[in-house]
């Protein structure tokens, strides 16, 4: 297919494109032409209304198609014609563009007029066009029809019931069909027409089209009209007929407009709702992004999750129900007896072999049911299978509401027997038990918990259904801890998987009181996911005693599960700071291993990972050989061994973090990641996504962490692990502002954080929300955060990232004596901890305090601070220190090394993804070099007095009496931004680039003498 250029168009130049997608009124309204009594639009149940309450609703995600049929407008009123195909999935909203066409064209003076083919099987030729034309043709001047030619009046009179041509009379060319007459007296009407004014004609669901309208369409795109006329037709491309098809792609003279899925930021505006992220993101998925769907799940209530059962379809909404029972109206009785069947088998793809069971009707039908099926788009072959699935899950829910409630039992039942004949697995059976088991129904009790266990991981939410089926119909005489606890302990991993942890604990503590104090592998896991629960509820003193009241005897008696215990009580201690008691159970969890009957690596790897992480925190030196120890072995484990046992790469991941390893941590935690069985492995793999944040923003990959940092965000929501998503959501913050993703401007506050937080998640959280704050240009707010953090408290390793955040935010706050006391305490803590990593960051802290006072060690101490920070594979943190050393090397007065380093520094934040870094370095590297100039040194050797205005003196005065922007402002009653412009002005004339610079620079030329107050 080619396409003719059309004129020159700026959206933004023209009203049309605004008028197209606007909720209200074009800016300029053309009084509205009259047109014959009784024409309306034809119906569209399928889509939204345009207008509401009398405001044009708006089309929301359609500015790519608004923009396109614009510019076809355009050219139609600039004399052009043109056809336009829109072409699009089922529900997917083209006749609600083709609506709001409609009205817009109408505005700007065309004559619109719109048909529908009828559904399949109508005997009108030409059904389309008719209903377009004919409630208009009788308003037509009689004089302008007058110029048609007897015999096309005759053709036309047979065709258009309102016609009444006048000397119509039949002069046939010999040897040509009547067909191929009428289509050329059709086209030469539609000129006539369009000759007199600019008219727009709208075919929708051309697909449905007979025959004579699909030899109209192809004659008008083989040969089109010559007046200005705008033809548009929408249809689905699935069910045209291909020889409509093939003449759409090979026209010259066709636009084709694609209607695309929404994307997922439209979904609220779609939405009365208040949705969250991860709710918008279920809704788009489930939806596919088409806008009929996305009513009927809006219609459910938005379950968070992340599977695809996350909501459960009730009644359908008006419109949808009533455009797709009209398609299934249309099928034959066989047609649709397949059609039931296959919606009582679920929306999964279906065994076509299953079909023949179900409905009841001979297998040699079945074929032919489903080729109807197909060509109607209800079903889809599924490739590469032999099955075939339903288009949309919207689509199998109403054909399962369209059947009767006895035939959907009966149904039920011939399918559940047929399945258990060919003994498919219990999942498949599942469904159908849910509907035909009765309480006390053993078998059924079975099927269900099996069915459950092999689809919690991928949903969740259908594993609470049938657990809770399968508890139900337990018999009143079953053993209290037999079966029934061991369906409610998967129940209680199930609900905590779905987001209900407090439904879940309710569960599980019943199943503790059923156990009593008998010791069993029942108890010890219904204890491990109490345990677990609490600390997804904040109850980290709750979770420790559950774990310690575990290990007492008689509870666990086995090793196996006194490692277990163990290793989940060492977990708590050591995220709730208590690194000394963590050290003592993660050693008695590695006792208990080694007495278990071959214990598997991955326990002994998880436990050494617990002894190195909190070792380490501590600032135990020796600590390293553990972190070896546990990553061999740790690497010596199966595939499967670890996704059972996930938590163990965690503490290798941290170990190796705290090592400044960070490669190896990435290594490692991604292989737990990628081999996690999904959602009731959610607990760890939260923790494995937070572990790997850190990594990947320690080794400056900060898109790699931003991606982890969606992850956990979902996953977080869907599950209602408030710390983890606070943690989450500060650091998603902190990259947000670092990336530069989003504009923000100087001391804009981030989302504050909503829920409180312990343990590392809360230590995690809040030294992002400070280094937000910080990014922001809100030194005060950072240090406000810091106060909270109770940092003197913290492990070593942890403080020295504090105080040396704490250092920058005291020098930023113009505070240097401040500063010079945390870089201290920064040194002194490194000194004591030991790590190269740690050290090489509180240097860092101490090269900014020695600009103050002496650029030239300055200059070096931040130089090898960069180094070293370098070697540890920590780039953010070794670009900063080289901007500390450029800012010297500039105090200092050498221009060309500080241009240099200044350069090294940008080039590192822009391979690491740090955005805004690398504009701040490229700004104070443009200002280095515009004040490089021979007029800029003679300034300098002037002294600068003279270059000074009145109030950038007395900015610079203040500055260099050690006053924040903010108390500049509130000195001189102006603006922030003021100060700021007029400092950018100072450093500039002077030809420094930081605040320690311009203090130097200001005192020693004698300059804070040259205005007084």
């Amino acid at each position: 297919m080619t396409s003719t250029a059309i004129p020159p168009y700026r959206p933004e130049e023209h009203e049309l494109t605004r008028s197209l997608i606007s909720s209200g009124p074009p800016h300029h309204r053309r009084a509205e032409l009259s047109r014959p009594a009784g024409w309306e639009l034809p119906s569209r149940p399928s889509s939204p209304p345009a207008v509401i309450d009398g405001q044009r609703r708006p089309l929301v995600g359609r500015e790519r198609e608004s923009e396109a049929l614009a510019a076809a407008v355009t050219a139609l009123l600039g004399g052009a014609g043109r056809i336009v195909e829109v072409a699009g999935e089922p529900g997917i909203g083209k006749s609600r563009l083709l609506d709001q066409m409609a009205l817009v064209a109408r505005e700007h003076g065309v004559q619109v007029l719109a048909g529908r083919a009828p559904v399949p099987g109508s005997d009108v030729p030409m059904a389309a066009i008719i209903d377009a034309l004919d409630p208009y043709l009788p308003g037509v001047s009689q004089a302008r029809l007058a110029e048609l030619r007897s015999d096309h009046a005759q053709l036309l009179n047979a065709l258009f019931p309102s016609l009444r041509l006048a000397g119509a009379r039949s002069l046939a060319p010999a040897g040509v069909p009547v067909s191929a007459r009428q289509l050329r007296a059709v086209r030469l009407l539609l000129e006539t027409l369009a000759a007199e004014r600019p008219l727009l004609i709208m075919l929708d669901d051309v697909h449905n089209s007979d025959r004579a309208t699909v030899d109209l369409l192809c004659h008008l795109l083989d040969a089109p009209p010559r007046t200005p006329l705008l033809l548009v037709m929408a249809h689905r491309r699935r069910q045209s007929p291909a020889r409509l098809r093939l003449a759409l792609d090979t026209a010259g003279q066709v636009t084709r407009i694609e209607v695309a899925p929404l994307a997922r930021d439209h979904v609220d505006a779609l939405s009365d709702l208040p949705l969250s992220a991860n709710q918008r993101t279920v809704l788009h998925e489930l939806s596919g992004g088409n806008p009929q769907y996305l009513s009927v799940l809006l219609a459910a209530v938005p379950l968070p999750g992340t599977t695809s059962e996350r909501l459960e379809l009730g009644a359908l909404p008006a419109e949808v129900d009533a455009a797709l029972a009209a398609e299934l109206e249309l099928l034959s009785r066989p047609a649709n007896l397949v059609a039931s069947a296959a919606a009582v088998l679920g929306p999964e793809p279906v065994d076509t072999g299953l079909l023949a069971e179900v409905s009841g009707i001979a297998t040699e039908r079945i074929p032919a049911a489903i080729d109807e099926l197909v060509a109607a788009d209800l079903l889809r072959p599924v490739a590469g299978s032999g099955c075939f699935a339903f288009r949309h899950r919207v689509v199998q829910h109403a054909a399962y509401l369209t059947t009767d409630a006895g035939w959907r039992l009966t149904a039920h039942a011939r399918a559940l027997a047929e399945l258990r004949r060919r003994r498919s697995n219990p999942e498949s059976q599942a469904p159908h038990l849910l509907r035909l088991a009765v309480p006390g129904d053993v078998v059924a009790v079975e099927v269900l918990g099996a069915a459950a266990a092999a689809v919690l991981d991928r949903a969740p939410h259908t594993a609470v259904r049938w657990l809770s089926t399968a508890i139900r119909l337990l018999p009143g005489t079953a053993e209290p801890a037999g079966h029934r606890v061991a369906l409610a302990v998967q129940l209680g991993r199930a609900l905590g998987a779905v987001g209900h942890p407090r439904a879940a604990r309710a569960v599980l503590h019943e199943a503790l009181r059923l156990l009593d104090e008998q010791p069993s592998a029942h108890r010890t896991a219904a204890t491990l996911l109490c345990a677990q629960l609490e600390r997804q509820l904040g109850r980290h003193e709750e979770a420790a005693a559950l774990l310690r009241t575990g290990l007492t005897p008689p509870h666990a008696a086995r090793p196996a599960d006194q490692a277990a215990l163990a290793l989940a009580l060492s977990a708590v201690e050591l995220t709730s700071g208590q690194t000394g008691q963590a050290r003592r159970w993660a050693a008695a969890a590695l006792g208990a291993a080694r007495r278990a009957p071959g214990p598997p690596a991955a326990v002994r790897a998880h436990a050494l990972g617990l002894l190195a992480a909190a070792s380490q925190l501590r600032g135990n030196r020796v600590a390293g050989g553990e972190t070896i120890r546990a990553a061999a072995l740790l690497d010596a484990t199966l595939d499967a061994e670890l996704g059972a046992q996930p938590e163990s790469a965690l503490w290798v991941g941290w170990s190796e973090i705290l090592l400044d390893r960070f490669a190896d941590a990435v290594h490692h935690l991604s292989r737990a990641i990628d081999v996690s069985p999904g959602a009731g492995s959610y607990f760890p793999l939260l923790h494995l996504l937070g572990a790997r944040i850190l990594a990947h923003r320690y080794a400056g990959r900060l898109a790699e962490a931003a991606d982890d940092c969606a992850a956990a965000l979902r996953l977080a929501s869907s599950t209602q692990f408030r710390e983890l998503h606070a943690a989450a959501e500060a650091m998603d913050q902190l990259l947000t502002v670092w990336t530069g993703a989003e504009p923000v401007g100087p001391a804009e506050a981030p989302r504050t954080l909503d829920v409180p937080v312990s343990g590392w998640p809360g230590r995690l959280a809040l030294s992002a929300y400070a280094e937000t704050r910080l990014a922001l240009g809100d030194a005060a707010g950072c240090l406000a955060v810091a106060a909270t953090a109770g940092v003197p408290d913290l492990e070593p390793w942890t403080q020295v990232g504090w105080y040396e955040l704490l250092t920058r935010a005291c020098l930023a706050e113009g505070d240097p004596d401040a500063a010079a006391e945390w870089a201290q305490r920064a040194y002194e803590v490194a000194e004591r901890l030991g790590r190269p990593g740690r050290t090489a960051l509180a240097a860092s802290a101490n090269a900014r305090v020695l600009a103050l006072r002496d650029p030239t060690a300055a200059a070096v101490a931040a130089g090898a601070a960069a180094a070293a920070l370098t070697r540890v594979g920590m780039p953010l943190e070794a670009a900063q220190a080289h901007v500390v050393a450029a800012r010297a090397l500039v105090a200092n007065g050498d221009r060309d090394q500080a241009g240099a380093t200044f350069r090294l520094a940008e080039e590192i934040f822009g391979r690491c993804g740090a955005g805004l870094f690398a504009r701040q370095v490229n700004t104070e590297r443009r200002r280095l070099l515009a004040g490089g100039s021979a007029g800029g040194r003679r300034a300098r050797r002037q002294g600068g007095a003279s270059t000074l205005t009145r109030r950038e003196t007395q900015v610079a005065t203040l500055v260099s009496e050690g006053l924040t922007n903010r108390q500049v402002a509130a000195r001189l009653f102006v603006t922030q931004k003021t100060v700021e412009m007029h400092l950018s002005h100072v450093f500039t004339k002077l030809g420094v680039t930081n605040r320690a610079a311009l203090v130097r620079c200001f005192h020693l030329d004698g300059l804070a003498r040259a205005q007084s107050f």
